[in-house]
């Protein structure tokens, strides 16, 4: 029997740090640096900033954000 994982991913635009595409796959992406695991599949990361490891509302990364589906 094979079991098929979802593996959600967002794409990060390296010169803004901002989330640019949210997709989701049944296969794993290795190795793409602007590309990042995500733990669900929420459209509202679009928008949203990835720095230093952390989502933020803000390009200075001065407000927190985490999806609501968690």
């Amino acid at each position: 029997m094979v079991t098929n994982y979802a593996y959600n991913y967002a794409t990060i635009n390296p010169a803004t740090k901002m989330c640019i595409h949210v997709q989701t796959t049944t296969q794993e992406i290795v190795g793409e640096e602007n590309i990042i695991e995500i733990p669900v599949y929420d459209g509202n990361y679009l928008f949203k900033y990835y720095i230093d490891g952390n989502w933020y509302e803000d390009a200075v990364g001065t407000i927190p954000w985490t999806s609501s589906l968690l």
